[in-house]
């Protein structure tokens, strides 16, 4: 089956898919599974809004085995869409959770500074249900992304934590420029970006 794009009407689908792929966040490690599995589908569910709102969100399978959200990003001085209107964090988190989830974001954000201060398209997740992994879906779902992002003509971004993902994306154009250290001091964040492919016959 070809990569296609969700639509409103497949957020909660996709947002389910996305908690099957990744059911932790910084701070689940110190939740009861109940508790951990309402914030992980609260925070899914905002990255789905995001990227329909923001960007796009390819999709492997029917039903959905692997997705990939894109997120179009302004420049660092340019002003930014505002984000939908929602609770705060703070109001339906623990403090802890909350804690974790800023320390990470404020990591990424000083990445971002050094890393990717233009206009570009941000690899905000993207993941395979295990089942599914090792036939080529992430490849097609990351190809589907990096055209739409040319035919913008915009780079693309994206952060990881994992040594196994950096070699993964470099061998499909990426190249690690920020590194930074974790506030669980135990791995790094890298930041990756792909450049706009030269243009031939120019």
């Amino acid at each position: 089956m070809p990569v296609w794009t969700i639509t409103a009407d497949r957020a909660a689908e996709a947002a389910d898919v996305l908690w099957s792929i990744f059911p932790d966040f910084p701070g689940s490690e110190a939740l009861d599974r109940k508790e951990r599995d309402r914030i992980a589908a609260l925070l899914h569910a905002r990255t789905i809004e995001a990227g329909l709102g923001s960007g796009r969100i390819d999709a492997w399978g029917d039903p959905i085995v692997g997705l990939a959200v894109w997120l179009r990003r302004p420049g660092l001085d340019e002003p930014a869409r505002p984000p939908a209107a929602q609770p705060d964090l703070r109001q339906v988190v623990p403090a802890s959770v909350a804690d974790g989830l800023e320390r990470f974001d404020a990591t990424m954000q000083r990445l971002r500074a050094v890393s990717r201060p233009d206009r570009h398209v941000y690899l905000d997740m993207l993941g395979v249900l295990p089942a599914h992994r090792r036939r080529g879906i992430a490849t097609a779902l990351l190809d589907a992304g990096h055209a739409w992002a040319e035919g913008l003509g915009l780079p693309c971004a994206l952060d990881t934590d994992l040594d196994e993902n950096v070699a993964f994306y470099q061998r499909r154009g990426y190249e690690v420029v920020g590194r930074e250290r974790l506030p669980d001091g135990d791995h790094d964040l890298v930041a990756m970006r792909r450049p706009l492919p030269a243009r031939t016959g120019d």
